[in-house]
């Protein structure tokens, strides 16, 4: 088996022509200036790799530091991994997988070598923060540069073995290049051959690991492919909770509507309810005694620090404590998002995350041209036309295979303002980020970007937004920091990456385009999943400021909030349910066609419950995906009465629920309706006008009446006196109906019906 992470011509050492070298000079090695070098993987099975390390060449420049002139080595996409002081010299670095109960064993087959002499190689220094700050120290260790022996002391070396989301990995640092500040020697391994064994007694090869990161999994872990077969969940396994709700009983209430629209749309929800004021253990004991590997997804955090304190790092606090629940390394396992503040606030931020994305209508006729296609991409002035503003260009040019994207670029230099943000914002941007200096309360880029300029925001779509700064997540302390002020204004977003402590900023450059990549590349949709994909990546590439940074980030918002990926050409489908009004008690399959605009759509999850663990009543959760004729037959075991939730699901969709009453009337009454029923609005979309069916088991007072997503009642049909039996009626929305989701409920003695409708003139 061969696989090769990139391909690249590769060259014997016999065949390399080596020219004089200067500052800034490409070291070429048989190809073209910065190429990154290429791990192969030469053998691989579940107790060994054969993995080769080539290297195209690399750069070498004269900078300035300490008040010596030294000698800077670059490789592309490579970093220095070893203690401040030391040679700063890159590594080649690669995630891979072995057996639970092994340990990686890693020996040197081969290594084609050259040297270059009379350097002086820079010390590694600290790594630059994205805020203002006096110059950080020259760092040397002395001692070492004047002793007589080569650093890095070995070609390889294995390090930082976790577990990520049910796969145990590890990381391989291979060090192409070995200096000997005493001598000035540059050794430089052109080719390197490593066998990494697997020792020990395996005690599993992996275990079931989430289906949603597998795309991430497949192109981070070298040999993935060896483990994939192990870390599949087989039938039946999932059947756990995959989103866990951490909250106290005075704001549960508050976050109901979002765990149970996310429970009936297919994500088995727990709600558990814990003490206020809690503390970490307890919040992270609420997670972990949830957990199941290959199922759970997902853990959102409910309250303000004082209720649901984070985790305390020292400098910071941090939620990616709670993402890390196998073992005791930081590799995270779920997503994890918070929605702080008080039972206003959290209701607010609900409302924005479900009205102003979930439900939104992006072909909405009033808000022409939102599409999650457009991104706002503003990049501090500093270094410019380089640093932030490349890496925002970086990001432009990826080749995304799911996505085309139309960028608006707010480079300060290139005349961006503060102004253009809050009008890409204002006219429905999908995708909203900031890449440059930050603090607690603002960014700190020349246009200026506040609290102010974020309440001033007129915008009804709520895009995420990732600020990738310093402070900007310091959410603990008094008064609101930045991500808070996202989140608490009338507008805004739906829901912000904010940092709680100065970062990183290569490893800001490297997370950022790694978010784009994970969900616009990857297909990783929901956006803690692509958070956690970007981390593992920053993690294997950058090491210990890797995990410095992943413990900085909070989301701030629902960590299952799904990114649509369709651009402006198109437009998302609108899911219809059609299910029986009633049901008796008992088990039973249960037939569900879902359709587009009459069309059977294929693909659909469905999802049938009765409740939600830990907050209601649940007998049974029971989901199926629909065929090419848009039906799923679900087997349940229905209860004595109650009411089923149906609910339809499919990414890039709008989402339908429905509801089945469950009765022991079925039959009973020959000529007359066993149940209160109420039917789709036919058509559905609505374009012009519909026609509603609806049954009612007995005479008595009637309500038919359409409310809009905050419930405001904006036209009623029937209000009065109807007999027992069946009825149709017409709705006609107004011309002051806007485009968008609506509810048509049904209310009489018998009880209360709801269906959900879509107006798309």
């Amino acid at each position: 088996m061969l696989r090769t992470i990139p391909a690249l011509l590769l060259v014997s050492a016999a065949a390399l022509a080596i020219g004089p070298y200067a500052a800034g000079r490409w070291q070429s090695f048989g190809a073209p200036a910065g190429e990154a070098p290429a791990v192969e993987l030469l053998e691989s099975d579940q107790s060994h790799m054969l993995v080769r390390i080539s290297l195209p060449g690399f750069w070498l420049s004269d900078v300035p530091a300490g008040g010596s002139s030294w000698d800077l080595v670059e490789l592309p996409g490579c970093y220095p991994q070893g203690p401040l002081g030391l040679p700063g010299v890159p590594s080649v670095t690669s995630m891979f997988a072995l057996p639970f109960g092994t340990t990686a064993n890693v020996t040197v087959e081969s290594v084609a070598s050259t040297s270059f002499e009379g350097l002086s190689v820079l010390p590694r220094q600290t790594p630059e923060i994205d805020m203002d700050h006096a110059p950080f120290a020259f760092v040397q260790d002395e001692g070492y540069y004047a002793d007589p022996r080569p650093y890095p002391a070995d070609w390889c070396t294995v390090d930082g073995e976790g577990v990520w989301s049910g796969l145990n990995v590890a990381r391989l640092v291979a060090n192409p290049f070995r200096f000997d500040p005493a001598t000035g020697e540059l050794l430089v391994a052109t080719s390197l051959t490593l066998r990494i064994d697997f020792e020990g007694t395996a005690t599993a090869a992996a275990e079931p690991v989430n289906p949603d990161m597998v795309p991430a999994m497949q192109e981070t872990v070298i040999n993935w492919d060896d483990f994939a077969a192990d870390a599949a969940p087989t039938d039946g396994t999932r059947a756990g909770a995959e989103y866990i709700v951490v909250c106290n009983s005075s704001n549960a209430a508050a976050v109901e509507e979002l765990f149970t629209l996310h429970h009936y749309l297919g994500l088995h929800t727990v709600v558990e309810q814990i003490a206020n004021p809690a503390n970490p253990g307890l919040i992270f004991g609420a997670i972990a005694d949830n957990y199941e590997t290959g199922v759970t997804r997902f853990a959102l955090i409910v309250g303000d620090y004082a209720a649901m304190p984070s985790y305390n790092y020292g400098a910071h606090v941090g939620d990616y404590y709670f993402a890390c629940i196998t073992g005791s390394d930081e590799l995270p396992e779920i997503g994890v998002g918070r929605l702080t503040g008080d039972n206003t606030q959290i209701s607010h931020q609900v409302d924005k995350i479900v009205d102003g994305y979930m439900t939104y209508s992006l072909a909405d006729g009033n808000t022409t041209g939102i599409s999650p296609s457009l991104s706002v991409l503003a990049a501090h002035e500093e270094q410019y036309p380089g640093k932030y503003t490349q890496c925002c260009n970086e990001i432009a040019a990826y080749p995304y295979s799911l996505i085309n994207f139309t960028w608006t670029k707010v480079y300060p230099p290139e005349g961006g303002t503060a102004a253009m943000v809050s009008n890409a914002i204002n006219a429905g941007n999908g995708f909203v980020t900031y890449r440059g200096h930050g603090d607690v309360t603002y960014w700190a880029w020349s246009p200026g970007w506040t609290a102010t300029n974020i309440n001033a925001l007129t915008n009804t779509f709520m895009p995420p937004v990732f600020n990738i700064a310093c402070l900007c997540g310091r959410y603990n302390e008094s008064g609101n920091c930045l991500a808070e002020s996202w989140q608490f204004a009338t507008n805004g977003s739906s829901g912000n990456l904010a940092a709680a402590d100065p970062s990183y900023t290569e490893a800001n450059h490297i997370y950022i385009k790694e978010i784009y990549k994970a969900v616009f590349d990857q297909g990783l949709f929901a956006i803690t999943e692509a958070i956690n994909a970007a981390t593992v990546v920053t993690i294997n590439q950058q090491g210990t400021y890797g995990y410095a940074n992943a413990r900085m980030y909070f989301w701030f918002g629902d960590p299952a909030q799904e990114i649509w990926t369709f651009d402006a050409s198109g437009e998302p489908g609108v899911l219809s349910i059609s299910a029986p009004s009633a049901i008796s008690p008992g088990t039973q399959n249960v037939t569900v066609t879902v359709t587009d605009d009459g069309t059977p759509v294929s693909g659909v999850l469905v999802t049938l419950t009765d409740g939600v663990d830990g907050y209601d009543a649940m007998t049974f959760y029971a989901q199926g995906t629909t065929n090419g004729s848009g039906q799923a037959v679900i087997n349940i075991a229905a209860p004595s009465s109650g009411t089923v939730h149906v609910g339809a699901w499919k990414h890039d969709y709008a989402y339908d629920l429905a509801e089945i009453l469950i009765t022991t009337g079925i039959g009973d009454t020959p000529g007359l309706p066993v149940s209160l029923a109420l039917d789709m609005p036919v058509p559905n979309p609505v374009t012009v006008n519909a026609s509603i069916g609806f049954s009612l088991p007995e005479a008595g007072n009637v309500r038919l009446a359409v409310y809009d997503v905050s419930g405001r009642i904006i036209g009623t049909l029937v209000d009065g006196h109807a007999d027992a039996g069946t009825h149709s009626v017409s709705w006609t929305p107004g011309s002051s109906i806007a485009n968008g989701v609506y509810f048509i409920r049904l209310t009489s003695g018998s009880g209360t019906v709801t269906r959900q409708a879509m107006v798309i003139r």
